[in-house]
């Protein structure tokens, strides 16, 4: 049977979507294409008409996933820029809800380090993921003593990342709450005030 291009399209979309969930919350090498394509409602034999291999699916899972990841953070963001900007943007990736819900998640905490130990494509992957991110937020970030916006920005991507990994791998939640507190704090160190005085700055960001 012949599909249409419109119907092939929503597969690769079905499987784009399930696979970027078991990535994120399960590593890269522990979800395999079989239990990624039953997770999409479709049959292992049918990965192939879609994707060279599973480090394709990554390259591809990540490119959706920063979009996911874009939204998630910029959503009503539009009025702000410079330090009530960034906290706002720092407040919502260092929170419970984030850090509690892997699969919708960012994909840097979840696969960095395991990418880290690979080869070739989904290395390639990881790189075009962060080069988006800084190429995305930098317009907007504010600059730092010895740091322009886009090394802030990059600078602020590796502590936001490392310390989600890091606050979802402790057992106690206090620890785990301090964590992101505390990262929340030294991502964004200038005085309170020049975010929470601000009239424009998004409400429900956690300081």
């Amino acid at each position: 049977m012949r599909y249409s291009l419109d119907h092939k399209a929503r597969t690769r979309q079905k499987i784009l979507g399930a696979a970027a969930r078991r990535f994120r919350t399960k590593g890269f090498r522990a979800a395999g294409v079989d239990e990624v394509m039953k997770a999409a409602g479709l049959t292992a034999g049918a990965f192939y008409g879609h994707f060279a291999s599973k480090d394709a699916l990554l390259a591809e899972a990540l490119r959706a996933s920063f979009h996911e990841t874009r939204a998630r953070l910029l959503a009503g963001l539009e009025a702000l820029e410079g330090v009530p900007w960034l906290c706002a943007v720092v407040g919502r990736y260092l929170s419970r809800a984030h850090r509690d819900d892997p699969a919708s998640g960012c994909a840097l905490p979840a696969l960095a380090a395991e990418v880290g130990r690979a080869r070739g494509r989904p290395r390639e992957a990881i790189e075009s993921y962060v080069r988006q991110l800084v190429a995305e937020l930098a317009p907007r970030a504010p600059a730092a003593p010895g740091l322009s916006p886009e090394d802030r920005v990059l600078a602020t991507v590796a502590l936001l990342s490392g310390a989600l990994a890091l606050a979802r791998a402790v057992e106690d939640p206090e620890l785990s709450d301090r964590i992101l507190r505390a990262a929340r704090k030294l991502a964004v160190p200038e005085p309170a005030d020049a975010a929470a005085d601000d009239p424009t700055r998004a409400p429900g960001v956690e300081r």
